[in-house]
């Protein structure tokens, strides 16, 4: 209806990186947006780490790089070692990219660094705001919220679901989630440790017991993910921890202190479409797959790179349904790599 009001171009549901990376992108290029979170703050653990370089270079196109080249960890090379031996040393040396680095920046980092940049520009993002419905007409969708318990209406141009997993909007658009979750149960822990291990080596330990993966987040600060089979309590405890390393991992290493951990189901699934009319999936609501490989993330914040400019150039009268349709064109096969890799 050519009467009714646009309240936003861009509503973004959702405010882990890919959705914050979004907002920042869309105030960079003066689309209008609103970012709500049901939330009510930021996450305050590490969950996602790894950083590599096709994203810092975005980040870099974007303006947002130069805080996290601040803060990171810079990890050059990945080792394979088992019982005591190195089976494999691999220097990280991609080519022409100017970071020959892993970023290693916790996700509460990561997104507190673009909360900063968004509010920098006048942005911000919306607490306690959930997502309930939408409705989609030819030219706008018509959304209801739940801020704090009260209802509200608005209407947005285009939205995009950054929601996460068990995403309300993908739900909404009943898009099938294709894939199956592993047997297999795993622990994260966040731990601080001696500097025994290089503070720029990832250490990926194979072993009759289950894998470990060791990421540098400092010179004595490291993330454990295991393959466990028997839990102990609702989240790992420092002794597991330690028992796990030391059947597992490089000698030397020494456990002092547990910041974080949890035990974790890993699934490989993804969307068969990222689009339906004028709302889109993107990130964890459209894809989730084992952290091994250190891709979701950054397969996420890639998502909505594509996305914003495509986004732009339709709500500037430039482009038209098959610039939308790229989206899904080009990023799903994407998307179904980093899932058959990661499997």
């Amino acid at each position: 209806m050519p009467d009714t009001k646009i309240d936003t171009d861009v509503l973004i549901v959702g405010s882990g990186p890919v959705g914050l990376f979004l907002a920042n992108e869309c105030t960079r290029r003066g689309l209008r947006h609103r970012i709500i979170e049901a939330r009510a703050a930021q996450s305050e653990h590490s969950k996602a780490l790894a950083i590599f370089p096709r994203t810092l270079e975005i980040f870099d196109m974007a303006g947002v790089g130069a805080p996290f080249l601040d803060v990171a960890n810079r990890a050059t090379s990945v080792a394979v070692m088992a019982h005591g031996r190195t089976l494999a040393h691999m220097p990280f040396a991609p080519e022409d990219s100017p970071y020959p680095f892993i970023a290693m920046v916790p996700q509460n980092v990561t997104e507190r660094l673009l909360v900063e940049q968004l509010q920098r520009n006048g942005g911000k993002v919306e607490y306690e705001t959930a997502f309930v419905t939408a409705i989609q007409h030819d030219d706008y969708v018509s959304v209801t919220l739940d801020r704090k318990g009260q209802h509200m209406e608005l209407n947005a141009a285009f939205v995009v679901g950054c929601d996460g997993a068990h995403s309300p909007v993908r739900h909404l658009l009943n898009l099938s989630f294709e894939g199956a979750e592993y047997h297999d149960l795993f622990l994260l822990a966040d731990i601080e440790t001696n500097d025994t291990l290089p503070a720029d080596q990832l250490q990926l330990c194979p072993h009759e017991l289950g894998p470990v993966a060791i990421f540098p987040m400092s010179a004595t600060r490291r993330r454990i993910v295991a393959m466990i089979q028997d839990p102990q309590g609702d989240a790992p405890s420092l002794d597991l921890v330690r028992e796990i390393l030391s059947q597992r991992a490089p000698a030397g290493i020494e456990a002092r202190a547990l910041h974080w951990s949890s035990y974790f189901h890993i699934h490989h699934r993804h969307v068969a479409q990222l689009r339906e009319g004028r709302m889109f999936v993107a990130g964890d609501a459209a894809h989730i797959h084992s952290p091994f490989g250190g891709q979701g993330m950054n397969t996420g914040l890639q998502d909505v790179w594509n996305l914003a400019w495509k986004l732009d150039l339709i709500l500037h009268g430039h482009g038209n349904e098959r610039l939308l349709d790229c989206y899904g064109a080009e990023r799903l096969p994407v998307i179904k790599s980093v899932v058959g890799m990661t499997d």
